[in-house]
């Protein structure tokens, strides 16, 4: 039998497609290291993170399964937060590990830990005030199983035990190694984690802003107040990151077993920060500098892969978490001639195409003809269905419901492997799309914009199918042609009510949603006339 190939998957943080320049010829920089592997592999133009926010699209990307079947209805978690995936869920790196590979992950976690929390109230002096000053709801988001953003907590981190490792994280997750922060490069707490193993304890209280703008540049290199060891820089978190996963991979390249390297970057996430060698390379301020350090960085790893010679053995997949951050100073970007949503609506946090359609590319020379494109169809939730077909191994019903294998696209086949795909906001409003035409199911962009805008006063998302649009026709999202195509309104609403109902979008037996604890409501699916049915079905 052939050697398995080893799998490099390089997830960036709120890179969004037009920030690519093989992807966007009007691009205000050139992405000379993920042009190239383009060049080598295949990009794909109609690629979609499930969700335009981090946390959930990273569940699905792992899981094979759309993320708004988690308990996280919408927004993300936070950085203290218990686990997010289920611990009975078949993930793509454990079913990796069952089949002899290797597995590992550096960077930025930010789907959930089960920390070991203290017992106490001196957990909160960081702060200053007593225990009784920082009363937290018991259903408060990211504790005793509720994930619940309508429940925040006061202070992100104060009640961990650093001194004990996390008892579900990573490993159990399938990964044999991980060098991981628990969330983004600007959330608390700061500290990182080795196997499980919180690398210190925090003994200081960081950061510039309790509540952080992270829908504007107004913060765009500050951090959110938390526990922090002791000389936590975090400018130099993608260092010693890149340093890790370098090191991570010459052990991986220097084995016999197959391999999967899972590299979650925090590039490029606020705060925004480009290291010395790159501040001013872009010409477009730190952002496109920023892009710039991401892009060396694919560039150095995808170089330790083709001078240890597994170039042809390896498969390099490239892409982003969601769309581009209002961080990144979209205003400045676009004034300069730079547009990191490529020309499509929205961007980070939104329903729109720029909220969740992302660069992708993949490169396997056995297998990919250099320089092809595909305009079909695929999401993040797809890769665990592919890698199966390429290991020739089946998967149980039970696990990557929302998964389709893209290997024929792969292999050439000039045909749609998908017929559909559901894309989720900020907000947790949905979406459904089928060829060239959208149903949204939000009457706003549900994102963070919006959440801004009902903050001042403003009129609240509806969530019901409100706009309809042809992206053939009109990329833009700008005609909404909600009361034109009845029956295109009918049939769409149908198909994603079926795929809500039946736990799955794939043929197979059907499977439940998770509830949304404490209160166990999904207004976002009150348009459904059997809503409450659906809900009660929930585990």
């Amino acid at each position: 039998m052939s050697r398995r190939p080893n799998i490099l998957f390089i997830l960036a943080d709120d890179l969004g497609q037009g920030d690519v320049s093989c992807f966007n010829p009007d691009a205000g920089w050139t992405t000379r290291h993920m042009d190239s592997l383009a060049a080598e592999g295949m990009q794909f133009t109609d690629s979609h993170a499930t969700s335009s926010l981090c946390t959930p699209s990273r569940y699905s990307a792992l899981t094979g399964r759309y993320n708004w079947r988690s308990r996280l209805k919408r927004s993300v978690l936070p950085g203290d937060s218990a686990a997010l995936i289920e611990k009975d869920r078949l993930t793509l790196p454990l079913f990796l590990r069952a089949e002899g590979y290797r597995t590992a992950v550096v960077g930025k976690w930010h789907l959930g830990l089960d920390w070991q929390l203290k017992s106490g109230g001196d957990e909160l002096m960081l702060s200053g005030p007593g225990a009784g000053d920082h009363q937290e709801s018991p259903h408060r988001m990211g504790r005793n199983g509720n994930f619940d953003p309508g429940f925040p907590g006061h202070a992100e981190g104060l009640d961990i035990d650093y001194a004990k490792p996390v008892t579900f994280g990573p490993r159990e997750v399938g990964f044999d190694y991980s060098f991981i922060t628990a969330a983004s490069l600007d959330q608390p707490p700061y500290v990182y984690l080795e196997n499980g193993l919180p690398l210190g304890v925090p003994s200081v209280l960081g950061g510039d802003h309790t509540r952080l703008d992270r829908r504007t540049a107004n913060h765009q290199q500050a951090i959110q107040k938390g526990p922090m060891v002791e000389g936590y820089d975090v400018r130099q978190v993608a260092p010693d990151f890149q340093a890790k996963a370098l090191t991570i991979l010459d052990d991986l390249l220097a084995g016999e077993d197959p391999w999967f390297l899972y590299v979650p970057s925090h590039l490029v996430h606020g705060p925004i920060i480009p290291n010395l060698p790159w501040q001013g390379r872009s010409g477009h301020g730190p952002y496109g500098d920023f892009v710039l350090q991401f892009d060396d960085y694919v560039g150095q790893l995808v170089g330790r892969i083709d001078e240890a010679g597994a170039r042809e053995d390896t498969i390099v997949i490239v892409t982003s978490d969601n769309g581009a951050s209002g961080v990144a100073n979209l205003p400045s970007l676009k004034a300069q001639g730079h547009d990191p949503s490529n020309g499509w609506r929205g961007h980070k946090s939104d329903i729109w195409e720029g909220g969740h359609r992302e660069p992708f590319i993949v490169r396997w020379p056995k297998t990919i003809e250099a320089g092809s494109v595909s305009s079909y169809i695929v999401s993040h939730s797809d890769l665990f269905a592919t890698v199966a077909e390429v290991l020739d191994v089946p998967l149980p019903e039970t696990a990557a419901e929302d998964s389709v294998s893209n290997l024929p696209l792969w292999t050439g086949n000039r045909a749609p492997v998908r017929t559909d795909v559901v894309s989720h906001s900020g907000g947790g409003g949905f979406a459904i799309r089928r060829e060239e035409w959208k149903l949204e199911f939000v009457t706003t962009g549900d994102g963070m914009d919006q959440r801004f805008e009902e903050a001042q006063g403003g009129k609240p998302t509806e969530y019901r199918a409100a706009q309809l649009y042809h992206l053939g026709e009109d990329p833009g999202e700008t005609h909404n042609l909600i009361d034109d195509h009845p029956e295109i309104v009918d049939e769409l609403s149908e198909l994603l009510a079926s795929h809500i109902r039946r736990g799955r979008s794939t043929p197979g037996a059907e499977q439940r949603n998770q509830p949304n604890p404490p209160s166990g409501r999904w207004r976002q699916i009150d348009w459904m006339e059997d809503a409450d049915r659906v809900v009660a079905n929930c585990l």
